[in-house]
């Protein structure tokens, strides 16, 4: 297994102070944040002096405006870009409960 937390979380820091992990988010958590969370991590293949593993990570950016969630999402496209990551999918959901917007 591969450990990226601390990779990840570094580059994300650069877009915002305000990361946490998802697991760790309450109704007091400053917004607006970045929130991850690895969902994925398994090897794909062993070689003789190298292993490749297949991660997935979830990162969401919460706020109550979607011009700022959509400004933050660009920032960390332009981050993790550059270190290999590619983004898979995206999508923005909305809680009624607390007019939060989620871009994921």
């Amino acid at each position: 297994m591969i450990n990226y937390h601390k990779d990840l979380v570094s580059a994300l820091k650069t877009v915002t102070p305000n990361v946490v992990y998802e697991m760790a988010l309450t109704s007091k958590t400053k917004t607006p944040c970045i929130s991850y969370m690895e969902l994925n991590n398994y090897v794909v293949a062993d070689g003789d002096v190298q292993g490749y593993s297949m991660l997935t990570y979830q990162i969401k950016v919460w706020s109550t405006d979607i011009a700022v969630l959509q400004d933050y999402a660009l920032k960390i496209d332009s981050v993790l870009r550059p270190l290999g990551w590619t983004r898979i999918s995206s999508g923005e959901l909305y809680d009624n409960q607390s007019s939060m917007i989620q871009k994921i």
